[in-house]
């Protein structure tokens, strides 16, 4: 009986220290957000990473009660505006919005002043969009077969564009010459809207493009789509078969944006802002907007997030291996 008590009066004695330790924690997420939030994006404002960001910081806002202000910072391939939020104090006061690149830059740059899972803690994914297959018209492929037959018949000679060295759309087309044993010559841009400027003008012959970027294109007939990248067909081109049904199973191409805070956030605030953005993820009013711009609303917890990171890491740094893909 008497160390029964023992037992009793040590476990009441954690109890209150870890109640005590935990009371700070659990005061700031009760009043956190207390001040605006600053939300670095590492790309240019206008593009589809500066519109999602704007959009679900508003929708955050609107749900705890203060602004969420957005802050494009330049530069580095992204790395400038990802290293400031792996650098800011871990409070929940500075996020970050970006897209892939933040995987994909750790297949592909020799060093980066971050380590992607070391340094943040993932928060959620908010949107995804589908890439496509394009070629300029005046190259004369109907579909992916005949596509695949020239470039076997012609090795190097076609040439693809991209937003620049170790971008998503690099990553994508040679994860493609793998799947399909081709080989075709890379020609990086500064980006993604030079590529496909270059693409209508018949510069380049193809690329793997974002949905969004291409559609308009694809629409007024200046470019060509053979086939989707994505698992499944977009409602907005419902005719157009994906690679998967072209018989390269489990093939997924996404172009894919999330949300980090630094490492060592509290927990309570990362629960509270994930709360937040699976709350404005299930709204009609929102999945409609990101339609509207080209986007699926796409939103996981903290715990499906970090999975996702770790796959895309193993993928893509499989990809830049094999074809030699280094950034400077």
């Amino acid at each position: 009986m008497k160390n029964r008590k023992v037992f009793f009066a040590k476990s009441g004695a954690i109890a209150l220290l870890l109640s005590t330790l935990l009371q700070p924690l659990v005061l700031c997420a009760q009043n956190y957000p207390s001040r605006p939030v600053q939300v670095i994006v590492p790309v240019a404002a206008g593009g589809g990473t500066d519109l999602l960001a704007r959009l679900t910081g508003q929708k955050v806002g609107d749900v705890l009660g203060q602004s969420f202000v957005i802050d494009n910072r330049l530069g580095g391939g992204g790395n400038i505006g990802t290293e400031l939020v792996a650098r800011a104090k871990p409070d929940g006061y500075t996020l970050l919005v970006t897209p892939g690149t933040i995987a994909s830059n750790v297949a592909v740059y020799k060093k980066l002043p971050y380590e992607l899972l070391k340094d943040f803690q993932p928060i959620t994914l908010i949107g995804q969009t589908g890439v496509v297959l394009v070629v300029n018209p005046s190259l004369k492929v109907s579909n992916v077969k005949e596509f695949i037959d020239y470039a076997k018949a012609h090795p190097s000679e076609l040439n693809y564009g991209s937003a620049g060295t170790g971008s998503p759309q690099h990553l994508h087309s040679e994860y493609f010459n793998q799947l399909a044993g081709i080989k075709t010559t890379h020609i990086p841009y500064k980006g993604q809207s030079q590529s496909m400027a270059d693409l209508v003008g018949g510069q380049i012959n193809y690329m793997f493009s974002p949905l969004q970027n291409a559609l308009p294109y694809i629409q007024q007939g200046k470019i060509k789509v053979l086939a989707q990248g994505s698992a499944q067909r977009s409602k907005s081109l419902p005719n157009v078969p994906t690679l998967n049904e072209l018989g390269f199973k489990d093939v997924d191409l996404q172009n894919w944006f999330a949300v980090f805070a630094p490492a060592g956030t509290p927990a309570p605030v990362i629960k509270k802002l994930s709360e937040a953005f699976l709350k404005i993820g299930k709204t009609e009013d929102l999945k409609k907007k990101f339609s509207d711009l080209g986007f699926d609303a796409f939103f996981t917890t903290p715990e499906q997030t970090t999975d996702f990171m770790r796959s895309e890491l193993v993928r893509w740094a499989r990809v830049a291996a094999y074809a030699g893909i280094q950034a400077e």
